[in-house]
């Protein structure tokens, strides 16, 4: 499989916690099928109140 390398911004006050999402996002990557993130995050982008509601449950 090919590799892609891609930008984003985070707006935050400190760096480490910039530092800190961007592992986090990088490890998810590594570890979860490609299908289920793109599924996980469409859900997230029409409807951002869910992460709050999945979160009640973990």
């Amino acid at each position: 499989m090919r590799k892609f390398k891609v930008g984003i911004t985070i707006e935050s006050e400190a760096p480490e916690t910039v530092k800190k999402v961007g592992n986090l996002i990088q490890n998810a990557v590594n570890k979860v099928e490609q299908e289920d993130i793109i599924r996980l995050l469409e859900k997230v982008a029409k409807n951002p109140q869910i992460i709050k509601t999945a979160l009640k449950f973990i």
